[in-house]
């Protein structure tokens, strides 16, 4: 399994491109400089009204399928 850990600071209304239609993936490089793709549908649960702030842990299997996404702080 690998994990990269992201730090996200992303506003509402940038998330909220997803339910308008133009926006179905975040992309992002982790703490140790990776690039990653992910879809915003993953973070859902930590949308707040200011959108999505933190620290995150992302796991994926060893066929690089998301696993889960975790908030670190």
């Amino acid at each position: 399994m690998a994990k990269v850990v992201l730090s996200v600071a992303l506003p509402a209304f940038k998330y909220e491109a997803m339910y308008a239609g133009s926006a179905k993936n975040l992309v992002a490089s982790s703490l140790d400089g990776r690039k990653v793709q992910l879809p915003l549908t993953a973070f859902q649960r930590f949308v707040t009204h200011q959108g999505i702030n933190g620290v995150f842990e992302v796991e994926f299997d060893d066929m690089n399928k998301l696993i889960g996404v975790t908030q670190l702080r």
